[in-house]
């Protein structure tokens, strides 16, 4: 297993990336040009600047087994059928048994911003969600490694 960070969404990195050498498990951070991170610890994996560009190269280096930390319900649907284990940014463990409520929700939620309609978004994350997500991810972890 390696932890794969889509990093335009993913917050937390650095306590993630403790995690993963507490389980040497490799991590790598999928960026566009436009948001690169200076003296990062862990491996960052340069995307171009576009639509999806990080996407798609999440998806063309992602692997079975792999763990893929996103909030993007659409790349979580595709890497779900790579045989990728996901996590979202909240600590929900997305599975195919919920990603077609999650893409349903996600295309509603699209429907009525295009209505003009107002739709409040994510609440700042407190230490609550940041406990729950790194608990989660530990679990993930633990399980892996007694495969």
């Amino acid at each position: 297993m390696r932890v794969i960070v889509d990093g335009d969404a993913a917050m937390y990195k650095n306590d993630i990336y403790q995690l993963t050498l507490n389980y040497q498990i490799e991590m790598f951070v999928y960026l566009d040009y436009a948001h690169l991170l200076k003296d990062a610890p862990y491996p960052v994996i340069e995307c171009e600047i576009g639509k999806d560009s990080v996407d798609m190269r999440i998806l063309s280096d992602l692997k079975k087994g792999d763990l893929l930390i996103t909030q993007d319900y659409g790349l979580a649907a595709l890497a779900l059928g790579k045989g990728a284990y996901v996590l979202h940014v909240s600590g929900l463990k997305i599975t195919s048994q919920n990603i077609d409520e999650l893409l349903l929700r996600r295309y509603i939620g699209a429907h009525q911003r295009k209505s003009h309609k107002h739709i409040k978004g994510p609440s700042k994350p407190t230490k609550e969600n940041k406990d729950y997500f790194l608990k989660q991810l530990e679990t993930i972890l633990s399980i892996s490694l007694k495969r």
